[in-house]
């Protein structure tokens, strides 16, 4: 019964690794077609970021956070487990 429960959980944590990936996917896209200006540009003050801008970005991190946090609970949830067996 455990290895069936286990077996559950890490499809469950599979499928939460892919869901952020497309997540993650899907803010990078938006970002990727935002024309936020990354370039500090020439003068002293830089191009200025509009509200929309700082969304994207901390969209972005908040995605890539969601990757790097589901992926090592999978990560540790494969290593960690041993067979009741």
């Amino acid at each position: 019964m455990g290895s069936r429960n286990h077996d559950r959980e890490l499809r469950e944590a599979r499928a939460s690794y892919i869901g952020a990936v497309r997540r993650f996917d899907r803010a990078l896209r938006r970002f990727d077609v935002s024309d936020i200006p990354m370039d500090p540009g020439p003068d002293r003050e830089p191009y200025p970021w509009t509200a929309q801008h700082v969304a994207l970005v901390l969209e972005l991190i908040d995605a890539l956070t969601a990757v790097v946090g589901t992926r090592r609970a999978w990560d540790g949830m494969r290593r960690e487990w041993l067979s009741p067996h």
